[in-house]
């Protein structure tokens, strides 16, 4: 009499692990995918306070912060208001450098709202003494920040070197002679189209790790919306 067969055989072990692979290859991308959609969620919940902060803010003061660090709580007196608490929020989950590298951008390393020394550090980026002047307003207590600020008081280079003098002395708001980007972004939602929405904050993180959209956190009415990352020429 024969005895019963106990186990498997190599080849149907060998079929399983095959089967096991093939299901898990197409499962793993649906799962990493939804894990980046939730991120993207919590981002948005980000973007949305800052939103929230940036207009408490300008009620208060009526004008807009020239650094998003400013919106935290700072034990240094002037640099920093309690809106956003310790600024956790200004940490993007998707971000793997947790805010220690700024936004990511390497073409525009002066709206990185980290200390000056971090954005040295991470970007070719040698900065000149109006720039070294608006870094020393920031608020000394935030040290991470995973958002492009679009409103930072450094000087604004791309709008100088590509509008006219005419634009230039029309964006100049103090007329100091230098065109910050919060005073290029306030003109360009006045003179750009799009009803005047205009990213104040970005997240260009979910673009660099995922292949995503970068959200974008509008000025004025403070909606998220998506973009490539030249906004501008991105229908949305």
């Amino acid at each position: 009499m024969k005895s019963k067969r106990s186990g498997f055989t190599l080849v149907e072990l060998l079929v399983v692990i095959a089967i096991i692979s093939m299901l898990a290859g197409q499962i793993l991308p649906s799962l990493s995918t939804a894990r980046e959609k939730g991120r993207q969620a919590n981002c948005m919940n980000n973007l949305h306070q800052i939103g929230l902060a940036i207009e408490m803010y300008y009620q208060d003061y009526d004008d807009y912060p020239t650094w998003l660090s400013l919106l935290c709580k700072s034990e240094t007196h002037g640099l920093g208001w309690n809106y956003l608490g310790k600024g956790d929020v200004l940490i993007c989950i998707t971000d793997i450098n947790r805010g220690n590298k700024g936004h990511g951008n390497s073409s525009f390393p002066e709206t990185c709202d980290i200390p000056l020394t971090k954005v040295q550090n991470s970007y070719s980026y040698s900065p000149d003494d109006f720039d070294t002047n608006a870094y020393n307003n920031r608020n000394p207590d935030v040290k991470v920040c995973s958002y492009s600020y679009e409103f930072a008081g450094t000087r604004c280079k791309w709008f100088e070197s590509s509008h006219p003098p005419s634009d230039i002395q029309q964006a100049d708001i103090n007329g100091d002679g230098v065109v910050t980007w919060k005073e290029a972004k306030i003109w360009e939602s006045m003179h750009g189209g799009r009803g005047g929405q205009v990213p104040i904050a970005r997240c260009y993180w979910h673009k660099y790790n995922h292949h995503q959209k970068v959200l974008n956190l509008a000025f004025r009415d403070y909606n998220v919306f998506t973009s490539d990352e030249d906004w501008a020429s991105t229908s949305y």
